[in-house]
C-alpha cells in the first residue's frame, strides 16, 4: 500500500523527505484528499534562519508564494524547487536549505535555512590590457608591461538589501579608475531598480587599426595617448523572477593625440581627435536557467536596441540591435547540451574605427580564432558544448576559521567537447582582413572546473578552419 502511494504521488514522498510531522488519523485523511489531487496546502509561517546581514525581504521577494498562501499540493514540490533557485540565483548565499515543519490539517510551516557569502572583497589586482589571456600570452610574448595593477573593491549586499558597490583602481600604462552602485529594489513591491555608473580610462597605448585581423597598436610612454569618460544609468523593471526591462541613458567623451588621426583617419571619423555623444538603450531579458553562473538547464533570451547620437551636437550617429539565446538540456547519466546563439545588426555601413567590434572581445569569439580580431557592423555567432559532469562535491571546510569560509565549497569538473561557427559582415573595413566576410568554424575538447557556481575555469584545445591549434584558457568570475 505503501509503494502504491508513493508511485501515484510523487510531491507526498517528497513531503515525506522533507517535513517533520505526526502521523494520526487527521493526517492519514489528509492524504486521503491529497491523492484525489484537490488538496491545497496552506503556507502558515516562513521561517529564515542564518541571515546574519540579509534582511528577510530580499529572501522573501524571490518565492513563488507568501505566507497564509494556499499551494495545490501536486504543484508544491515545483514551487519549493523553483524558489529555492530564485535564491540561489541571487549569488548572496553559499547554501540554501528549506525545510517543511509542523503539519497540522492544512496548514504547515516553511523553514528556510541559509548560508551566507562573504561579502567585502578588497582584491589586490593585476589585470591585463589585452582582449584575454591568450593574445596577451602568445601575441605579446606575457609582457608584464602590458598589465595593470591595483584594487578591485566589491562590496556585496550593502545594507542587507542586495545591493553592490563596485570601486576599481588600475594603474600601469592603462589607468582605469571606476565606480558603480546598484540598487536592485527602490520601492516597496521590489518592482523598480537603479544603477549608475562613472568610469575614466587613461591609456599611453591604444589600437588604432586592425591589419590582417591583427590589432595594431601604437604606444607613446611618455603621454596618455587616449582619454575616456563614461557616465551611465539603469533603470530596471522586474516585475516577476524571470523578466528584466532595463532602460540606459549614457554620456561618453573620448579623445586622442593628434598622431591616432594620421595613423587612421576613420578612428573617430574624418579625422576627428575628440568624440562626445548621449546614448539611449532599451534591454530585454528572460532568464529562466538554473544556475546563473554555470547553466545546466533552462533557457536564456536577451535582446538590446541601442542609439549612440541622440542631440544635433553629438558627432556619431549609429544604431544597433542585438540579440542572444541559449538553451540548456539535460540528456541524462551526467551529459548535458547547451546551444546559445547571438545575432547584432548595426547601420550605418561608415562607423568610427572603435566602435563596429566583432569577434575577439570577451565571450563574442569563435574557438580557435582567439588571436585574431574580426570587426564589422553586424555578425551571428553559434556555441555547441557537449558536456560530461565528471564528479560534484561538496568540500568540507567546516575547521578553516576564515572570514571567507563556508562549511561546505561546491567544486566540479566537467570534460566538454564544443563547435562554434560565427561570420562578420563588413561593408567597410574588411580589404585587410581576410576573416571578415567569411564563415569560421572552430572547436575542439575541453575540460570546464567550476567553483562556488560562479567561478568557472575552461581549458579548451581548439582547432579553427586555417588549421591552426592551440590550448586556451577561459575565465568566467562574477567580478
Amino acid at each position: 500500500m505503501e509503494n502504491k502511494f508513493l508511485m501515484k504521488n510523487f510531491g507526498i514522498a517528497f513531503l515525506f523527505l522533507t517535513s517533520i510531522f505526526s502521523y494520526d488519523k487527521s493526517f492519514a485523511q489528509v492524504l486521503d484528499s491529497a491523492l484525489a489531487n484537490d488538496f491545497s496546502v496552506c503556507i502558515r509561517h516562513i521561517v529564515i534562519e542564518g541571515n546574519v546581514k540579509t534582511k528577510p525581504q530580499v529572501i522573501l521577494r524571490e518565492l513563488l508564494f507568501a505566507e497564509n498562501d494556499s499551494i495545490q499540493f501536486k504543484n508544491l514540490n515545483q514551487n519549493l524547487s523553483e524558489s529555492k533557485l530564485n535564491i540561489i540565483n541571487t549569488g548572496l548565499f553559499y547554501s540554501v536549505v528549506f525545510n517543511l515543519k509542523n503539519w497540522e490539517g492544512k496548514n504547515i510551516d516553511l523553514y528556510i535555512t541559509v548560508e551566507e557569502k562573504w561579502y567585502t572583497y578588497p582584491i589586490p589586482t593585476i589585470d591585463i590590457f589585452d582582449r584575454n589571456f591568450n593574445s596577451w600570452y602568445v601575441e605579446h610574448n606575457h609582457d608584464w608591461k602590458r598589465l595593470q595593477y591595483g584594487i578591485r573593491f566589491l562590496q556585496q549586499n550593502l545594507r542587507g538589501r542586495d545591493e553592490n558597490l563596485r570601486v576599481n583602481i588600475l594603474f600601469g600604462f592603462v589607468q582605469k579608475f571606476e565606480a558603480a552602485y546598484e540598487i536592485p529594489f527602490i520601492d516597496r513591491k521590489q518592482s523598480f531598480g537603479l544603477q549608475v555608473k562613472v568610469s575614466y580610462i587613461r591609456s599611453k597605448i591604444v589600437a588604432f587599426e586592425t591589419r590582417n585581423n591583427i590589432e595594431q597598436f601604437y604606444f607613446d610612454a611618455d603621454d596618455f595617448v587616449r582619454k575616456s569618460l563614461v557616465i551611465q544609468s539603469d533603470f530596471t523593471l522586474k516585475p516577476g523572477f524571470h523578466d528584466k526591462n532595463i532602460f540606459t541613458a549614457g554620456y561618453v567623451h573620448s579623445t586622442v593625440e593628434d598622431t591616432i588621426p594620421k595613423l587612421n583617419p576613420v578612428f573617430f571619423l574624418n579625422e576627428k581627435k575628440d568624440q562626445q555623444y548621449f546614448a539611449l538603450g532599451y534591454s530585454f531579458i528572460r532568464d529562466n536557467r538554473d544556475i546563473k553562473g554555470f547553466p545546466l538547464h533552462g533557457s536564456y533570451f536577451e535582446a538590446n536596441i541601442l542609439k549612440m547620437g541622440i542631440l544635433p551636437d553629438d558627432n556619431i550617429n549609429m544604431f544597433s540591435i542585438q540579440a542572444t539565446y541559449s538553451k540548456y538540456f539535460s540528456l541524462g547519466k551526467n551529459f548535458y547540451l547547451s546551444i546559445r546563439n547571438k545575432l547584432k545588426f548595426s547601420l550605418p555601413e561608415k562607423q568610427p574605427y572603435f566602435t563596429q567590434k566583432g569577434f575577439g572581445y570577451k565571450t563574442d569569439y569563435v574557438s580557435g580564432y582567439e588571436y585574431y580580431v574580426v570587426d564589422g557592423q553586424s555578425f551571428w555567432l553559434g556555441k555547441l558544448n557537449l558536456r560530461y559532469r565528471l564528479f560534484k562535491i561538496e568540500l568540507n571546510n567546516s575547521e578553516v576559521h576564515s572570514p571567507l569560509r563556508a562549511s561546505k565549497l561546491p567544486f566540479a569538473l566537467y570534460i566538454k567537447t564544443q563547435v562554434d561557427a560565427g561570420y562578420v559582415k563588413d561593408d567597410f573595413y574588411f580589404q585587410n582582413n581576410s576573416l571578415n566576410n567569411s564563415l569560421l568554424i572552430g572547436g575542439g575538447p575541453a575540460i570546464d572546473i567550476v567553483i562556488f557556481y560562479d567561478i568557472n575555469f575552461s581549458f579548451e584545445y581548439s582547432i579553427n578552419r586555417l588549421g591552426e591549434s592551440g590550448l586556451f584558457l577561459h575565465l568566467s568570475t562574477f567580478f
